[in-house]
């Protein structure tokens, strides 16, 4: 790119003072810096959800924010990072999307006077004088757990990590480690204390990185599963664990930080506030992610928000025809196990270097399929396939005819030559080729069709029970991991989701991160929370009486178009 500034820059972030290359993408520095930046648009410029605000330094403005941006958003200094060449030296805030007024976005978002932190509920006598007043927003993930430092006065986020969840050494999936819970006290403090201990390694992490101490940290919010949530806070599993399924808690909850199983590594007299449950498998996650997309803000639209994982949660509001144009808003879960995040699949792996991340179909001059395409992350030979690369590849498999509508390989016979080829034998058994050591096996496409039947069923009698279609949504929403990262049009070829005009289709990123860090930084946050729990209503999906056929029609995939 001529024109871009050579030499190095240096860039105050939450504080510190970090140099980095002048001319290299700005969301890039500040995920080297450890500043967690979500691009779920893939780096495109059109989702804003990487959006920050430079505070001094002048930088110009490149071409997608002036389409994604008010112009008083950019008098504001506010730019989309992943278009934003870093263009010289200057000072960058983080603040959480949902702090910020949009104008141009295609989800619903709070205003700012309603997000601001106006209306703290931290303990400002645990505040030393002329110290910062921290706060720790905690995604619990049944996969992953993912932590964030905020100032709690300014809404600007220090700093953000990850890291594997370490219950998953008892089980990949929820029932096994409830199963394992209720095995005797000591198994569920086992599985309290390892979760804890991963919560507290973050906070140390995230303290190195926005050089303070954890005694500055002076209240957090929490939000998981319900499951997550229960074996976090250590409370009773027993009924959560058997049909009917019935949580030992809904309401929110708060608990000092010295009573979290052996202690929450932050200020110890630091309130612990955990979102809401609903249901056995609707927990406080998907309570934020309902705060976070606005479920409960009053609509003409309908809105359905999915928080795909290993536990996929579904929620879906607005007028409801199936209640004469009442307002609602209907909520259920499906367990689609690991095969989104790469577990069960034969060669899955986290999206990371040599991962398969994109595979797209070769076209000929006839416009037919001849071969396929395939992306990886880093470049290279592939080692193996991430989720969203998985959901790419089994879609364009179905569109090349690789794979038949009910998942099955194709007769190579009956194939072009290339993609005849791509029909191997591997060390784990008949596929589809995606690299020289790397296939898709059919036992990998039965593993997604029983996910992503598991997520459509659930959409699908959530919508029945609305009353609405397709064609009724006007939103919808992808959240999650899994669903900041897939591709929509993949996602509508296997039939993920309805078939819904695909500009009303929109990966949203980590909204149950979102609304855990509004719940922090607001009380009216939390009181809305708490509102939403209460109105949610509650399907179970395996007792409803149309979930068996729901599911085994939603194991197929669409004809190709």
């Amino acid at each position: 790119m001529s024109g871009e500034p050579r030499g190095t820059a240096l860039l105050e972030v939450a504080g510190r003072k970090i140099e980095v290359a002048a001319g290299q993408r700005l969301h890039l520095a500040l995920l080297r810096a450890g500043v967690m930046i979500e691009t779920p648009c893939g780096s495109r410029g059109k989702c804003r959800k990487c959006r920050v605000q430079v505070t001094a330094g002048r930088w110009p403005v490149a071409p997608a924010e002036r389409d994604w941006l008010s112009a008083e958003e950019l008098a504001a200094g506010f730019r989309l990072s992943c278009q934003q060449l870093v263009a010289g030296d200057g000072a960058v805030a983080v603040v959480p999307e949902l702090l910020v007024s949009s104008q141009k976005t295609g989800i619903s978002r709070l205003a700012a006077a309603q997000a601001s932190p106006g209306d703290p509920w931290y303990d400002r006598r645990l505040v030393s004088a002329g110290a910062r007043p921290l706060g720790l927003a905690v995604d619990i993930g049944t996969t992953t757990v993912v932590a964030a430092l905020l100032c709690l006065d300014t809404g600007e986020e220090l700093a953000g990590l990850s890291t594997p969840n370490p219950q998953g050494g008892y089980g990949a999936d929820l029932m096994s480690r409830l199963s394992y819970a209720i095995s005797g006290d000591e198994a569920r403090a086992e599985l309290q204390s390892v979760v804890v201990g991963a919560v507290n390694d973050l906070v140390a992490r995230l303290c190195r990185r926005a050089r303070c101490r954890p005694e500055e940290i002076v209240s957090a919010a929490v939000v998981g599963n319900t499951a997550m949530h229960h074996l976090f806070f250590g409370l009773p599993v027993e009924d959560l664990a058997l049909a009917p399924y019935v949580p030992a808690v809904t309401l929110g909850m708060e608990r000092p930080a010295a009573d979290v199983g052996a202690g929450l590594a932050i200020h110890p007299r630091a309130t612990v506030y955990a979102l809401p449950n609903v249901a056995g498998f609707v927990g406080a996650d998907a309570v934020a992610v309902m705060l976070a997309c606005g479920l409960d803000e009053p609509s003409a639209a309908v809105r359905l928000a999915a928080d795909i994982g290993t536990n996929g949660e579904i929620s879906i509001a607005g007028p409801s025809p199936a209640a004469g144009g009442r307002f609602r808003l209907v909520c259920c879960s499906a367990p689609a196990g690991p095969a989104f995040e790469g577990g069960e699949i034969s060669q899955g792996m986290r999206a990371g270097p040599g991962a398969v991340e994109t595979v797209e179909v070769v076209l000929g001059p006839d416009g037919r399929a001849t071969d396929l395409r395939v992306g990886v992350i880093g470049g290279g030979e592939p080692r193996g396939i991430c989720g969203s690369g998985l959901l790419d590849a089994v879609a364009a498999s179905v569109r090349c005819g690789l794979l038949d509508p009910g998942g099955r390989l194709a007769d190579p016979a009956r194939l072009p030559p290339a993609l005849a080829e791509r029909i191997a034998v591997g060390e784990h058994g008949r596929g589809i080729r995606l690299g020289e050591d790397v296939i898709l096996t059919q036992k990998d496409v039965r593993a997604l069709q029983l996910a992503k039947g598991a997520i459509r069923s659930g959409m699908e009698v959530a919508m029945r029970e609305f009353g609405v279609g397709p064609d009724g949504i006007d939103h919808l929403w992808l959240a999650g991991a899994f669903g900041n990262y897939l591709h929509p049009d993949a996602a509508l070829a296997c039939g993920l989701v309805p078939p819904v005009r695909p500009d009303r289709l929109q990966p949203v990123g980590n909204a149950a991160a979102q609304g855990c860090k509004l719940a922090l930084l607001s009380r009216g946050a939390r009181d809305r929370a708490e509102a939403l729990g209460r109105m949610a209503e509650h399907i179970e999906l395996a007792t409803h009486e149309a979930f068996e056929s729901i599911f085994f029609d939603a194991l197929n995939f669409p004809e190709p178009r």
